[in-house]
């Protein structure tokens, strides 16, 4: 039986990927193979963190280039992201992108479906997530959610054991039936997100450990960038994680980006820009994120609905 072969990306090209994700040359390692669970889970952690401080989660081809097409090969992510100044992308690019470097490192992982949560329901299979296997023990990994999304990795653990994530917020794994489901015996793990103390945990999205192959994501991606249903064609978002405290090596909150920008340090505001105009957009992306739009790409989003039009 022929099974197909997944990209894996050369040390030159790593040493580009960890300077991208401004890894300290200390941290950097090529091969995880050897290495103990308790040492390779901690440097999983340590590549999560930087990538979700480093590379934004964002939508913006899809209204800023003229194809407003999303690849998800591996030499086009790599170009787009790696060796771009400040891109991302949504939650395939970045975590087919990632999984290709952890793959590359060595560890032992494959990627699977999810459902996002909208309002009362799940829809259908449009997130995607990598399950990382390190021991006996397997971890979901996601570098490709926004903001509310998980900052580690999370264990496969059937207890519902909560964990901390940008205080004063938390995050947890249940492995339960959801709404929607006829079959009561379904079982799913279901990602849950709490605020903070004061609020209840609210479901994210679920997914199951079933593998997904390219060809699935080719499905999910093509209806994630073309349906006018979904919101990554109608609005803009871009937003990535920022590190602090003590030690500088924590996440401490996040900068967002759709028709003003907000900075939110342990889920406060602590600052707010307003746009007036488109400019004041590209300006923010340049200044806050560093994306520098084309000439080209600016022109392309002029008349559509996601263009922040002067009052």
């Amino acid at each position: 039986m022929q099974t197909q072969e997944r990209p894996v990306y050369t040390k030159v090209q790593l040493d580009r990927y960890f300077d991208r994700l401004k890894l300290p040359t200390p941290s950097r390692k090529y091969d995880v193979s050897s290495a103990s669970a308790e040492d390779a889970l901690e440097y999983l952690s340590v590549l999560q963190k930087h990538h979700l401080a480093a590379i934004p989660f964002e939508n913006l081809t899809l209204h800023y280039s003229p194809h407003r097409q999303i690849s998800l090969r591996s030499d086009e992510l790599y170009k787009k992201i790696v060796e771009s100044d400040g891109r991302g992308g949504y939650c395939m690019e970045n975590s087919c992108i990632f999984g290709i470097l952890l793959r590359s490192l060595g560890f032992q992982l494959y990627s699977a479906g999810a459902r996002v949560k909208e309002g009362e329901v799940f829809n259908g299979w449009n997130h995607m997530i990598n399950l990382v296997k390190i021991g006996e023990h397997r971890y979901v990994v996601d570098v490709g959610f926004g903001p509310n999304g998980p900052i580690h990795p999370l264990k496969l653990d059937r207890s519902s054991t909560v964990s901390n994530h940008i205080s004063p917020a938390s995050m947890r794994l249940q492995w339960k039936n959801i709404v929607g489901n006829t079959n009561p015996d379904q079982r799913l793990w279901v990602y849950e997100h709490k605020i903070n103390d004061k609020h209840d945990f609210e479901e994210m999205y679920c997914f199951t450990e079933l593998e997904f192959l390219p060809s699935d994501y080719e499905i999910m991606n093509y209806y994630t960038s073309t349906s006018l249903k979904v919101l990554f064609t109608q609005k803009i978002v871009c937003a990535k994680m920022l590190i602090g405290g003590p030690e500088n090596d924590q996440i401490i909150g996040v900068v967002i980006l759709q028709n003003d920008v907000k900075w939110r340090i342990h889920g406060e505001k602590k600052r707010e820009q307003k746009f007036e105009s488109e400019e004041d957009r590209l300006k923010a992306l340049d200044e806050v994120f560093g994306i520098k739009l084309s000439p080209v790409e600016r022109e392309c989003i002029k008349g559509t609905v996601s263009e922040i039009k002067k009052q």
